[in-house]
């Protein structure tokens, strides 16, 4: 598929670390995929802000961020297929060209509905980076090394929801929302210099033409592995978002807690994220990413169960925040293993394959916050069984079409 790639290497991952040339193609892979995340979490303080100035309602605003969710899932498709076809370069530059230029549109905007028009742009934009990104981490490493990378990814990306916050807290509150995005445009901009030093012109692969495409999907669909793996990651990252929506809810209606404190125990949850993400590094040292999965997902699932029940039987509250403080930690030894399992047979499909795997990410993610919020109004209890059914679906699927041994390395 590339013409260029890592030569084989059978290190560890501290080595990884101390190679130079590696740590540079894996540190602008993880800029790539923070894109989205940065998109989404330094504009969320700005909120009022936007509001105010273009005199919208608070509806309006959200709807922002929906189009922006509905960019990714959308984009996706764009990039994906077209990878595969012409090469991973040429797809890559043009989006983050996109996404520049819908950044500085959105720092530009004159009213709600173009603001609304460009961050569906913007979304478009970033997918470049998530979906060739992963796309270019399976073509440079082998399926083991893959999941490691992942987890070194994810420490970069476990800092969005931790930083970003506070950095357009700081811009808006000091120089206005529009900064926001011009310090969205400044940093794609670093990235796609980054980027062109790092991802050659290669040639393409017949999957994304044509038929070819809706026959690879169809492929991908039927790959027991592939599909198992994608949606073991994709539900936890459900409940994951499902926490993300309903959060606010659990922590100042339910426990009483204050908006200051709500920030903190948010954050701690996001550092235990990406310390998971840095113990799965030290795991998969001796045990395969197979291996990983069948260990943490029950401990989610005991966690989301324990979580989902505290009222029936009196869970104390510094339990039910340790059943979330579990939950939320996984993902760090999910996303990383369940993504290099489904990427792991489809070298030359990648770029398919992460688009279909971003897909069903997202659209679940999406699926989780809504049904949160729909429940809400019946229900005080939304966020924790939305997270119970995405736990107790996630280890069906891993017990059910992940436990033979072909599905693993």
């Amino acid at each position: 598929m590339t013409e260029w790639s890592l030569e084989a290497y059978d290190r560890s991952v501290t080595d990884i670390w101390n190679d130079k040339r590696r740590l540079y193609v894996i540190f602008t892979i993880a800029a790539l995929a923070s894109l989205g995340p940065l998109s989404i979490d330094t504009y969320l303080p700005a909120f009022p802000l936007v509001q105010q100035d273009l005199g919208a309602s608070s509806g309006a605003v959200a709807a922002t961020l929906a189009t922006f969710f509905t960019g990714l899932c959308l984009g996706q498709f764009i990039y994906g297929p077209i990878s595969d076809r012409v090469g991973r370069r040429t797809p890559l530059l043009v989006g983050l060209g996109v996404y520049v230029a819908a950044s500085i549109g959105c720092a530009l905007a004159p009213n709600i509905e173009s603001l609304l028009v460009l961050r569906f742009i913007q979304a478009l934009g970033s997918c470049a980076g998530m979906v060739v990104g992963r796309a270019l981490i399976r073509d440079l490493f082998t399926p083991q090394e893959t999941a490691r990378v992942f987890s070194l990814v994810m420490l970069c990306m476990g800092l969005a929801p931790v930083l970003a916050p506070l950095i357009g807290q700081v811009i808006s509150a000091s120089v206005g929302w529009r900064a926001i995005f011009a310090l969205c445009a400044v940093f794609a901009a670093v990235v796609m210099k980054a980027a062109s030093s790092v991802v050659p012109a290669t040639q393409g692969s017949s999957s994304g033409r044509g038929d070819r495409f809706w026959r690879t999907l169809w492929e991908l669909l039927n790959h027991r592995g592939f599909l198992g793996y994608a949606l073991t990651g994709a539900l936890i990252q459900a409940g994951l978002f499902a926490y993300i929506t309903g959060s606010p809810n659990f922590f100042m209606e339910h426990l009483g807690f204050s908006s200051r404190q709500y920030t903190l125990f948010f954050a701690m949850n996001a550092t235990g994220l990406i310390g998971a993400s840095q113990l799965n590094n030290w795991l998969l040292r001796t045990r395969s990413y197979a291996d990983v999965l069948h260990l943490v997902i029950p401990i989610s699932t005991g966690a989301a169960v324990l979580l989902a029940s505290r009222m029936e039987i009196g869970l104390p509250t510094w339990l039910s925040i340790l059943c979330l403080f579990v939950f939320v930690a996984s993902l760090g030894l999910v996303f990383p293993n369940s993504t290099a399992g489904a990427l792991a047979e489809q070298s030359e499909r990648a770029g398919s394959a992460s688009a279909l795997l971003g897909l069903i990410q997202y659209g679940g993610a999406a699926v989780a916050s809504a049904v949160v919020g729909r429940l809400h109004s019946l229900t005080t209890h939304s966020m924790e069984l939305v997270i119970l059914a995405c736990a107790l679906s996630s280890i069906f699927i891993l017990k059910t079409m992940l436990e033979s041994g072909d599905s693993r390395p």
